[in-house]
């Protein structure tokens, strides 16, 4: 039986200098979910080195999941770089747009 939804793991370098690569295959996986009518999940390792490109990248991610008609989540451990990342960048501030999204998968 095959899933329903598409999974995309992240780990290593998720920084500026490995955001075109890790945009490639996000696209890919986002294309596939869209070809199968299922969801996108994108776990994120606890490990990964993260900065602020790869918030910004899964937000542009979002919009093309939205306009697309694909649900994407964002699964990560509660601890790590990409946590601490979005708290410095503010995306898990009180009124912060799209928190929700963020917290959703964090906060768990």
């Amino acid at each position: 039986m095959s899933e329903q939804r598409e999974t995309l793991r992240l780990e290593g370098a998720l920084t500026i200098k490995t955001i075109s690569d890790v945009k490639d295959r996000i696209v890919a996986s986002l294309d596939a979910a869209d070809a199968r009518g299922v969801p996108l999940q994108i776990e994120i390792d606890e490990d990964a080195d993260c900065d602020l490109t790869m918030p910004q990248l899964l937000l542009s991610a979002l919009k093309t999941a939205q306009a697309k008609g694909v649900e994407l989540v964002v699964n990560a451990p509660k601890e790590g770089a990409f946590p601490a990342t979005l708290q410095r960048g503010g995306f898990l501030a009180a009124g912060a747009k799209n928190r929700e999204f963020w917290a959703n998968g964090v906060e768990q």
